[in-house]
């Protein structure tokens, strides 16, 4: 897959078939799309293209510096190749970006510039100034552009109103309902980083753990978690803490790993942790020893959850 960081005086020179949309988590809406304008690629003899923004439109309007993406650039990136993307072309958000009406960005960019010849989208897609481009405008400009338009409607889950979207499953996660949040995604929940050296004190306790800091992506509900670890593409089991250890009166927010029947050094290496389950919140204890006891508590409802699925 080709990685393209543009503005809107790019030119194209190969005919498109192109899905548009930040695809923040490329949840099972997303997948549904993206593999629907893939699959219209192949039979149009296309290439089959996803246009981004960058930076998201949410933070460029609202100047919001908060982390709210739910999976990084480069596992989006990992995501879209494997499902068949040959074409990730990156628009930068800027003032003349935001400026077009809805009628320019289609017929000057997409049309003119980009080559557009087939366009996915989503029913609740809206574009241009002030959003007003909405599918009813799409339509028409289809017919006075010579392009043609699929427009999917939202992916529920099965057997509830629930919408697959993007910002239901950040409701989620801030609300440590992780169970909820995999089901949309339709994959456990996921984030990478390096193991930190930690203060040594999860060792004295015989309950070693990696640390990481969580990054450039949202923050789960502090509180500790059912999960699964992958290191050098092998997966393990585990607990992990997500918190800023108010028991040490702890100031960072960390996540603290626990590897089951594992004892490797691996500082500086990265990890992959998925989260799978929700146990209980973050809690401040009068001393070492009730940690301690709580912890064992822990475990045995993370390994009954193993011992389940």
């Amino acid at each position: 897959m080709k990685t393209r960081n543009i503005d809107i005086n790019y030119i194209n020179k190969k005919p498109l078939c192109i899905t548009i949309g930040n695809f923040d988590g490329i949840h099972l809406g997303h997948k549904y799309i993206i593999n629907t304008m893939v699959n219209e690629s192949r039979m149009n003899d296309l290439y089959p293209t996803v246009l981004s923004f960058n930076p998201h439109p949410r933070k460029y309007f609202k100047k919001i510096h908060d982390e709210f993406n739910i999976i990084l650039e480069k596992d989006k990136k990992e995501i879209l190749n494997g499902l068949g993307v040959e074409n990730f072309l990156r628009l930068n958000f800027d003032k003349k970006t935001s400026s077009l009406t809805a009628e320019e960005f289609v017929k000057k960019f997409l049309v003119k510039n980009l080559k557009l010849k087939m366009l996915i989208i989503g029913e609740n897609f809206q574009f241009g100034k002030d959003r007003k481009g909405n599918i009813n405008l799409l339509k028409k400009l289809s017919y006075k552009n010579n392009f043609s338009l699929k427009i999917i409607k939202s992916i529920k889950v099965k057997n509830s109103k629930t919408v697959c979207s993007s910002s239901n499953i950040r409701k989620n996660i801030e609300k440590g309902n992780i169970e909820k949040t995999n089901i949309l995604l339709g994959r456990p929940w996921a984030v990478k980083g390096r193991v930190l050296k930690g203060d040594g004190r999860a060792r004295k306790m015989n309950f070693p753990t990696a640390n990481l800091f969580l990054d450039k992506i949202i923050k789960p509900k502090k509180g500790v978690y059912v999960v699964s670890i992958i290191f050098n593409s092998k997966k393990y089991r585990g607990i992990a803490n997500f918190g800023r250890r108010p028991t040490f009166n702890g100031k960072k927010l960390l996540l603290e790993v626990n590897i089951f029947n594992f004892n490797k050094k691996i500082y500086g290496k990265e990890l992959t942790i998925q989260f799978l389950a929700f146990i209980r919140e973050e809690i401040k204890f009068k001393n070492f020893d009730k940690l301690k006891y709580q912890v064992k508590k822990d475990v045995k409802v993370a390994k009954s959850f193993f011992k389940n699925i």
